[in-house]
């Protein structure tokens, strides 16, 4: 691709996500990372949507099974034999200026501390696509998702009794 395209390329996708940025849902979380004990009721997260329309959000839960290491191996919650932890809902639709506090419910005390990830990706992405001349070319898809870190300590007991 010449270096005029390629700009102009660059400069579109800069000049969508900022506009998309004005007139778009702003999500912001109330903690990026928590702590879970065993004998204390789970904390609170809130969502809330800081822009102008509506946010329609995935909400995505995580488990890591090598924390601290590169790559992070994540397991979706749907594939943990048995979740010690589950947080709802997984689909949400927030209002401009809405707060949402999510619903988190410890299942079991865990054997070991685990480390849980919890991802919120709206549901609108940008698709950048230039005009190339006949040239057959991808498009650029750009999707944010906005995540938290829920660590849950296990029972130094070592009990794992249902709650």
């Amino acid at each position: 691709m010449p270096k005029p395209r390629l700009g102009f390329a660059v400069g579109l996708l800069v000049s969508l996500v900022c506009s998309s940025c004005l007139a778009a849902g702003m999500l912001n979380l109330s903690r990026t990372e928590m702590t879970i004990a065993p004998d204390q009721p789970p904390g609170e997260l809130w969502v809330e949507n800081k822009g102008d329309t509506p946010l329609y959000l995935d909400v995505t839960q995580q488990l890591v099974t090598n924390p601290g290491q590169l790559p992070e191996h994540l397991v979706p919650v749907e594939e943990v034999p048995q979740p010690t932890l589950l947080i709802l809902p997984n689909r949400l639709v927030l209002s401009p200026g809405q707060k949402y506090r999510m619903a988190l419910k410890a299942l079991s005390k865990p054997d070991r501390a685990l480390v849980w990830r919890v991802t919120f990706r709206p549901r609108e992405r940008i698709a950048v696509d230039g005009d190339h001349g006949g040239e057959a070319a991808a498009p650029l898809f750009v999707s944010i998702g906005y995540g938290a870190v829920i660590y849950q300590l296990h029972d130094a007991n070592g009990s794992t009794r249902r709650q």
